[in-house]
């Protein structure tokens, strides 16, 4: 069973026309829809998209940042940005749509990485 991606979202850019004050320095949170490449369901996968100034700056203000589920680019090239992570995401799989999740934590943060149940 493998990942496919049935669409991006962001509540806070319009990806289509996503054209940032400075090119330099931005940040913008990015979902993925996901669901198995063989059936029906869809789960989140969410990043964040940064350039290595809006880094920077984050690191300036808080002294510490974790890295997951940081996305750092060097342009607002939204198109260039999706097919990366698409691709990262189509290549993960595994026998069930549990392990599959699983995997999609280590990319981003996934819907249901901490559920128990």
């Amino acid at each position: 069973m493998k990942a496919q991606v049935r669409r991006f979202i962001s509540p806070d850019v319009e990806l289509d026309s996503y054209n940032p004050a400075d090119p330099d320095n931005f940040s913008f949170l990015l979902q993925a829809i996901v669901g198995p490449n063989d059936g029906p369901g869809e789960e989140s996968v969410q990043f964040i998209v940064c350039t290595p100034e809006a880094l920077k700056d984050k690191v300036a203000r808080e002294g510490v940042v974790l890295g997951r589920p940081l996305v750092i680019v060097d342009s607002p090239q939204v198109s260039r940005i999706l097919i990366a992570i698409k691709s990262a995401i189509e290549r993960t799989e595994g026998s069930t749509w549990q392990e599959v999740g699983g995997r999609l934590s280590r990319l981003g943060r996934y819907e249901f990485e901490d559920f128990v149940g």
